[in-house]
């Protein structure tokens, strides 16, 4: 006797059928219609050649090689505190053994692309050197506009500008 096929199992370990109530519609494969594929759009940067580049980003570089980012305004000194204009600003303490920083220093404020530093009335003032060497002492209470390279003397403290 020859074996079927395919084997039937006992009606008790059949599931039960639950009927929903709605009927399909059987359509015969070649009767039915595929959905329209439509790939994924690529993201923006990857749509033109010539994407922007990632924006530039202020830092200062404290000596030890800690870097700051400057997004907004950062006042540096030993124990620096908000105050006047500055009352959002970041606060950055600086270890300075030989006291020559102020306890709020200075204020360096990052404005669309430019970065700016300003005397916060120290004691023992801000000098501003650039890459060529010149210097500029700083008259307390007016920003002056800081290049990528410059050093910024706090005191006997220094620290680098960077456009990264």
């Amino acid at each position: 006797m020859e074996s079927p096929d395919f084997i039937v199992p006992p009606p008790h370990l059949i599931p039960p059928r639950h009927d929903t109530g709605t009927e399909t519609a059987k359509v015969p494969a070649r009767e039915r219609s595929l959905p329209v594929f439509a790939p994924p759009s690529p993201p923006p940067a990857a749509a033109s050649a010539g994407a922007a580049a990632p924006a530039r980003q202020w830092r200062i570089v404290l000596p030890g090689g800690r870097a700051v980012p400057v997004t907004g305004t950062v006042l540096v000194g030993r124990n620096p505190v908000t105050f006047g204009a500055w009352t959002d600003a970041e606060l950055v303490a600086v270890d300075d053994p030989a006291a020559s920083v102020s306890k709020t220093h200075a204020a360096f404020e990052a404005d669309g692309g430019a970065l700016s530093v300003t005397d916060a009335h120290s004691t023992n003032g801000v000098v501003v050197v650039a890459e060529d060497a010149r210097e500029r002492e700083l008259t307390p209470g007016e920003p002056t506009p800081l290049a990528h390279g410059d050093v910024v003397h706090l005191g006997r403290f220094s620290v680098r500008v960077e456009l990264s």
